[in-house]
């Protein structure tokens, strides 16, 4: 009965401190992806309002006094730009190509690149996500400028914190399990002993008042011998009888209780 009764607590505490553990990890890599994407977007747009055809200036350096042939000075407080791996397409509004920036990187060739404008313009979508590259579509007026952010980083961090999230989260079930079987044991403890002690009184009660139930029996057959057959005799044989029915019972339930525990101490 108890060794059930730990079982069920254990699960019980277990689910919540589960439940507490993965809500809190889902807030922190909620949290955690938001605000990346976010920033993400922002350096994104940073770039794409720095953007200009004119000049060499390179645009993920928004820190010098004005970016050559762009109308808008930068901001007061620009983003790292310049630690971000950038791409654009710079398309004319009759689909001539003017510029592709694939900064210098391998994997991303002009081809693809423009490939991948051209149906992000013709997806009329300003903004969104393809191709693990987050992508801004700006009308610049006599070109659609299509700029990408790598997004690459993000993800390979985010699976990081995944990683970290499964491995720690595993140990920490652990040490959960551990703290769930010892909250139980507590809580079951002072159930248990006084489980034992109700056993124990039974049983030594049920001793006990065998003797003067003996003794009232011997009393009322002497009796019954001095003045014969009498009512209140007979009321006291039945009470009494009645009396050593209930002991016997009470006898018989704890020593099918000691039995029963013994059996079980048996198989263990």
């Amino acid at each position: 009965m108890f060794k059930q009764s730990r079982r069920k607590i254990v699960a019980a505490i277990l689910l919540v401190l589960v439940l507490l553990l993965c809500g809190t990890f889902c807030v922190i890599y909620l949290a955690s992806y938001v605000e990346m994407t976010s920033e993400n977007k922002s350096l994104l747009e940073q770039y794409v309002n720095n953007y200009s055809l004119m000049g060499e200036t390179d645009m993920r350096a928004p820190d010098t006094d004005r970016i050559s042939g762009s109308p808008n000075p930068p901001p007061k407080n620009p983003p790292m730009l310049e630690l971000f791996t950038f791409y654009s397409v710079a398309i004319s509004k009759s689909g001539q190509v003017l510029k592709v920036d694939t900064a210098d990187i391998s994997t991303l060739d002009e081809d693809s690149l423009t490939e991948l404008a051209g149906e992000i313009i013709e997806d009329g979508k300003n903004r969104g996500v393809k191709n693990n590259l987050i992508y801004r579509a700006s009308d610049k007026g006599e070109y659609t400028l299509v700029a990408f952010l790598d997004n690459t980083v993000m993800l390979e961090n985010a699976e990081t914190l995944i990683d970290y999230t499964l491995i720690f989260g595993g140990i920490a079930l652990v040490l959960l399990f551990f703290l769930a079987r010892f909250l139980a044991n507590r809580i079951i403890a002072p159930l248990e002993e006084s489980y034992k002690k109700q056993k124990q009184f039974i049983s030594d009660a049920g001793h006990e008042l065998k003797t003067p139930i003996s003794v009232v029996n011997a009393n009322m057959e002497l009796l019954s011998r001095e003045i014969g057959e009498n009512q209140w005799l007979a009321n006291i044989q039945y009470e009494n009888e009645r009396m050593s029915a209930l002991i016997s019972q009470l006898l018989d339930l704890a020593k099918w209780q000691r039995g029963k525990y013994c059996i079980k101490k048996r198989k263990k």
